[in-house]
């Protein structure tokens, strides 16, 4: 069978009734009208157009890859926000690299800068992160998603983690606990901090309530083996607020395993709202964060810095909701 001629990014725009430097854009994820990107894509479908991404970073000085830095794909957090991501960049006809915790930091900046990316979502960074600042020096446009750092030059956004903190005290103290203890995310992480603050507070402010903080490191064994001490003190708590929903969960299995019922002797509380919190045999109660939401304006806070690189960086806070299931009850 002979080969089929390669079509040209000239006869795409031909063919669209529009100029190349349009099919360009639309290719590498660029600002055109709707119906512009709406006749290009149709041209680039009926021809099979597939432009090789050497040609498409030398005219446009563009990649169209995207870098997205996370800290455990182990987390069920984290595949909800990466997919939420990869479906904006592929409308936009753009691709994803993924970094994990896997590779140090000087492997994943090799990494990014080798492959050429055009910016970068960070998700999982932590005060003197050697990553953000590097990319950032190298003059690679990122954003923080998720997770912030305050004075950092760059977009940002995040959940509403202080009203999160706020909102698990109020339900724990209105169930009348009185002995509560908060696992903990890392001191580093601004979930964890602003999440922490706010619930220490709200408890303190409530008066004659005994609060104990242990480290759970936003990891499931830290957190099992510190929700295990816990239970076994002299006086356990009976309520629990676990920074993200995994701790949650190490704290469901690690009551159970020391005989403690759940609710009736020890009420839990997580955040984030994963899927699979709602699933009958967890019935998690915890604070919601809109993730996909949050994943999707990082990525389009990105993808504006690319199209504005002066704007001033921009910082957005999303709200969060209070969800509660099963495994809450009075004290």
């Amino acid at each position: 069978m002979a080969r089929r001629p390669a079509v040209t990014s000239v006869q795409i725009a031909r063919e669209a009734g529009v100029a190349q430097s349009t099919v360009s854009r639309v290719l590498n994820g660029g600002s055109v009208s709707a119906e512009a990107r709406r006749r290009v894509l149709d041209a680039v479908a009926k021809y099979d157009f597939q432009p090789s991404q050497a040609a498409r970073s030398l005219v446009g000085s563009r990649s169209g890859l995207i870098g997205v830095v996370i800290r455990d794909l182990t987390n069920p957090f984290y595949p909800v926000m990466v997919k939420a991501m990869e479906r904006v960049l592929h409308e936009r006809g753009l691709r994803l690299s993924l970094v994990t915790d896997v590779m140090t930091p000087e492997e994943g900046l090799a990494l990014l800068r080798r492959e050429g990316v055009d910016g970068v979502v960070f998700t999982a960074a932590v005060r003197d992160d050697p990553l953000v600042h590097r990319m950032l020096g190298h003059g690679v446009p990122a954003v923080l998603c998720h997770r912030t750092l305050d004075d950092f030059p760059a977009d940002q956004v995040e959940a509403d983690n202080a009203t999160a903190g706020r909102l698990a005290a109020d339900h724990l103290l209105g169930l009348g606990h009185r002995r509560i203890a908060m696992v903990c995310g890392p001191a580093g992480a601004s979930t964890a901090q602003q999440r922490g603050r706010a619930f220490h507070e709200r408890v303190a402010a409530h008066g004659g309530v005994a609060l104990t903080e242990a480290d759970g490191d936003y990891d499931y064994a830290t957190a099992y083996d510190a929700v295990r001490a816990l239970l076994a003190g002299a006086e356990p708590p009976t309520a629990l607020f676990c920074h993200n929903d995994v701790m949650a969960y190490a704290a469901l299995n690690a009551a159970a395993a020391s005989g403690v019922s759940v609710p009736r002797e020890l009420s839990v509380v997580g955040c984030d709202d994963v899927p699979l919190s709602a699933w009958e045999r967890i019935a998690l109660t915890t604070v919601r964060q809109p993730l996909e939401r949050i994943a999707q304006a990082g990525v389009e806070l990105l993808l504006e810095r690319l199209e504005n690189p002066d704007a001033p960086p921009r910082r957005e806070v999303l709200p969060v909701d209070f969800v509660e299931r099963s495994t809450t009850a009075p004290a």
